[in-house]
């Protein structure tokens, strides 16, 4: 299989280490915005660095693509992918805005072209031993958060760019939920602004917290934090009926409590970008879309729903997911 990465930063580079591994995978060409980025890349896993979408896209006729670029640079690169119906693999959060996002979905529709968001959580086996538990016992009251410090790229901390936290880094927990629990009704969200002063251009939310109503009627909150160097990490509780479930880490290693107060604990995986990236492969191979946990067409209702929680930040007021075509 001919692949082929566009954007090789950081994250690319966590697909790609596992990646080089297989025997089946072959690197075929790099495209990035900055052009030594892609020479860096294509030295370590091999393949042409390309000068541009296009060139790469019509030389290499690749048979997959991953997609690892900034919230801002979404759009171009994926309708290119679609109108050449090559399969794509596209890193969080699919866009910061639903006009991109649904222009883009209507190409992969139209064209029938496989496209997978990496919302990788999604393929460890934690998540989906909980999302059985919680099929026969459904979630009543959800809560969690993603809390750190602001990550060093500079497009990062700059809104218009990133969408801010929600959008480009606690999305993976409001997609978790998601899973787990089903579609969001209402979102209502308070921010922090003003404690982080030190970093140039910077004008995310320092800290927010999000409260959620389910369809299902449950109801949840989801925190996020950018601006605590001592770091606080990832969690999720869910508590229903008869279980009261545990996540911690990045590895969303579970923790399951009955009320028997009998525990059932599963680690979480640190190759998950390994597993995530077999089961795309797989599915491109086969043409068994079904392997794929999120399909583009599910990704743009996460967008919607962080969206939503951006824009109840802004008004004050809360907000229907539903307006936002989630």
């Amino acid at each position: 299989m001919r692949i082929v990465f566009i954007g090789t930063g950081g994250i690319a580079r966590s697909h790609a280490d596992g990646l080089v591994k297989r025997s089946d995978v072959t690197f075929a060409g790099a495209y990035d915005a900055a052009p030594e980025r892609a020479q860096s890349f294509v030295r370590q896993y091999g393949g042409t660095a390309y000068a541009s979408l296009e060139e790469m896209l019509d030389a290499v006729k690749p048979d997959a693509a991953w997609v690892c670029i900034p919230p801002f640079a979404h759009g171009e690169p994926e309708l290119a992918l679609a109108e050449r119906r090559i399969p794509f693999l596209v890193e969080k959060p699919i866009a910061n805005s639903m006009d991109v996002a649904r222009r883009i979905l209507d190409s992969v529709q139209r064209t029938g072209t496989l496209a997978a968001a990496a919302y990788m959580t999604r393929y460890r086996r934690s998540v989906n031993r909980v999302r059985e538990v919680l099929a026969a016992d459904p979630a009543l009251l959800v809560q969690g958060g993603w809390i750190g410090g602001t990550p060093g790229v500079p497009w990062w901390r700059v809104k218009a760019q990133s969408g801010g936290q929600i959008v480009e880094q606690t999305t993976h927990t409001f997609d978790l939920v998601r899973y787990l629990v089903g579609e969001p009704r209402t979102v209502y969200a308070y921010g922090a602004r003003g404690f982080v002063t030190d970093l140039p251009g910077y004008d995310v939310e320092d800290a927010s917290a999000v409260a959620i109503q389910f369809e299902s009627g449950a109801v949840g909150s989801l925190v996020s934090c950018c601006g605590s160097t001592a770091g606080g990490g990832v969690h999720l509780t869910l508590a229903a009926r008869k279980h009261f479930i545990s996540f911690t880490g990045w590895e969303h290693t579970a923790v399951i409590r009955r009320s028997s107060l009998e525990e059932e604990q599963i680690r979480g995986e640190p190759n998950i970008f390994e597993l995530e990236d077999a089961a795309f492969i797989e599915a491109v191979r086969t043409g068994n879309a079904e392997l794929v946990r999120s399909p583009y067409a599910d990704a743009l209702k996460t967008l919607a729903f962080c969206l939503a929680a951006n824009r109840s930040l802004e008004t004050g007021q809360p907000v229907e997911v539903a307006t936002l075509g989630g």
